[in-house]
């Protein structure tokens, strides 16, 4: 047997008794980009060297497998370029103000160097140090905002086990305080961090700054899930975290921005076009207009955008404000002006 098919074979191995859902053969197929004879094959032979697959029940109708097995574990190895992984993601999060997940992180690494064995340990310390000092984060300007481990820890136990959550809350328009009752569905991560959930007073689901929350408290009433709420399909209905509903977007990207526009991801959804005079075309749909502003601002006149006529619109409207704001006098020299006025 080829070394490279032995590779294929264990790599398989590790994955499918990693994996919670198990591997269908079309998964095998992607993973190694084989036919589905070979993924088949492959499939027949992890399960003749390590043990059989137990089937996993999923709601697609496929066949999915899975590896329960001890003789795996002492095969699974890992390198030098994981562990410096797990120290880079936990500094991108510390970077992000997700101290809580960042310490989560480094646990998650001293655990593994508790778990390999000290022969091994001693092979890529040295590796993973030098990785470490030679990768570092690049400054992005974006809020920072700090979360409390605790607020973190009750509401991932509250959306675990179903329970309401009860908590103040101020209103980020109106700074109003109010007490909020909230049945939990999810955390949404991105510049800012939000809780996505469902109160009485509001039929459809809404988003609680995290940052605006305090005094929060777990309680004993239940309530039942909606079994076809997805978070991933939720947060993918906007462009950042603003939900409104979601429009079509086309925008074109003149040839010298093309290069960096196709390499941009834009949102999930998006396809990318590119035209004969050297143009590009992103498509996707979302909403979120003024975040999708925000982010058109930096591309400056490079980008056209053809759909919808709303983004295009609010997009010169908050521009035109913004040429008036840092127009012909500094800001605050018409500020000093103004108040030396009788």
């Amino acid at each position: 047997m080829r070394y490279e098919r032995l590779k294929d074979i264990v790599h398989l191995a590790i994955h499918m008794q990693g994996s919670r859902t198990g591997m269908t053969l079309g998964d095998i197929e992607a993973e190694f980009k084989v036919s589905r004879r070979t993924a088949e094959r492959l499939r027949d032979t992890v399960e003749w060297a390590f043990g059989p697959l137990e089937t996993v029940p999923q709601d697609d109708s496929m066949r999915h497998w899975r590896l329960r097995s001890d003789a795996l574990r002492r095969l699974v190895t890992i390198s030098a370029e994981e562990m410096a992984e797990l120290s880079g993601a936990a500094d991108a999060l510390e970077r992000a103000g997700l101290g809580a997940r960042a310490q989560m992180m480094r646990e998650i690494a001293c655990k593994l160097r508790a778990a390999m064995q000290q022969h091994t340990l001693d092979r890529i310390e040295a590796d993973v140090e030098a990785l470490v000092l030679a990768e570092g984060l690049a400054m992005r300007p974006g809020p920072r905002p700090r979360l409390d481990a605790d607020l973190l820890s009750l509401l991932r136990e509250a959306v675990v086990t179903g329970r309401v959550v009860e908590f103040h809350y101020i209103a980020q328009s109106t700074g109003r305080r109010s007490r909020q009752s909230v049945q939990p569905y999810g955390l949404l991560h991105g510049n800012r961090a939000f809780l996505v959930g469902r109160t009485d007073w509001a039929g459809e689901l809404r988003l609680w700054r995290l940052a605006n929350v305090s005094d929060a408290r777990l309680t004993d009433e239940r309530f039942e899930r909606d079994p076809a709420f997805n978070l991933r399909a939720y947060a993918r209905r906007s462009f950042g975290t603003f939900q409104e509903k979601p429009a079509k977007v086309v925008l074109r990207f003149l040839p010298r921005a093309a290069r960096d526009a196709t390499a941009f991801l834009f949102h999930p959804s998006q396809a990318v076009e590119t035209n004969g005079d050297g143009s590009v075309t992103v498509k996707f749909t979302a909403g979120g207009i003024d975040e999708m502003c925000w982010h058109l601002v930096t591309w400056g006149d490079s980008v056209i955008v053809e759909k919808p006529a709303r983004l295009r619109k609010r997009l010169a409207t908050m521009c035109q404000t913004l040429a008036l704001h840092h127009g012909a006098a500094n800001p605050v020299e018409r500020e000093s002006q103004d108040s030396q006025r009788p």
